[in-house]
């Protein structure tokens, strides 16, 4: 199988950003190389912001391609080819909603920024200092008027299951409600997610779905994993990451190194 290969997409936080990891190994860069260097392009595929993704990836940021923000935002190099907006009365709604769950913190995502109203300070700090995102402070998030793309609840601990049914139940028939992993949970529009981003990049770069390798650990990946031809869910993740792919692994620069000894 790993002959067809023409397309490489992996996820970050979980998958090449192991143990709560904020830089990319240096080993990575000439991987994504010679990658290239065979014909194979590489699509960074992360609920992460766009800006975040870049300076990540920067040796290589030109060369490549991004799915941000779980689908909601698409570019190619520095150009963005593709936003999905949220409608703003929806919008509203959740944010009301996740102001009355107790304990989490509140992400509100534009394309350029991540718009937060911190409960605790150094959740700003967090996501500033620690993630390196673009970040705007606001005294309220219903306050932000530029169009939202992807909204996000994040609980230090976790999510908690009875949260999580209870904005599923709520939401699900409206929205992509994915687990991001790490205690986020990821709304987006319907429809959008890693999978439908894959779908519509292959459209546009000329490639089949068929000649994907995919990489994912977490709920927001599970769309990617069923997409591509051959998948590989993190040996860490859970029991319904696992069943949306193909194989398991443990790093995925290994099985880069072997799809480029093939």
């Amino acid at each position: 199988m790993m002959d067809r290969i023409r397309v490489v997409a992996s996820d970050f936080d979980g998958t090449i950003l192991k143990d709560g990891a904020q830089k990319v190994e240096e080993g990575y860069f000439p991987l994504i190389r010679a990658l290239k260097a065979r014909g194979i392009a590489f699509i960074a595929a992360s609920g992460r912001q766009y800006g975040n993704l870049r300076r990540l990836l920067a040796p290589v940021a030109e060369e490549i391609s991004f799915i941000c923000e779980n689908g909601a935002l698409i570019a190619q190099g520095s150009r963005v080819i593709r936003q999905s907006g949220m409608d703003r009365a929806v919008v509203d709604a959740l944010l009301s909603d996740m102001e009355e769950a107790a304990g989490a913190e509140i992400l509100v995502s534009c394309a350029e920024t991540s718009c937060v109203a911190p409960r605790d300070p150094g959740f700003a700090d967090y996501l500033r200092n620690t993630v390196k995102n673009t970040v705007t402070v606001f005294p309220s998030l219903h306050q932000v008027r530029e169009p939202v793309i992807k909204m996000a609840a994040y609980w230090p601990q976790g999510i908690p299951e009875e949260e999580e049914r209870r904005f599923r139940e709520k939401y699900g028939g409206l929205l992509n409600v994915a687990d991001g992993g790490g205690g986020w949970l990821d709304f987006t529009n319907r429809g959008v997610d890693k999978g439908s981003a894959l779908r519509y990049l292959a459209g546009v770069q000329g490639f089949r779905l068929e000649e994907v390798l995919s990489f994912g650990d977490s709920g927001n990946d599970m769309g990617m994993l069923r997409a591509a031809g051959l998948s590989y869910a993190m040996d860490t993740a859970k029991e319904e990451v696992k069943a949306c792919a193909d194989r398991q692994c443990s790093l995925v620069s290994a099985v880069l190194e072997q799809l480029l000894s093939a």
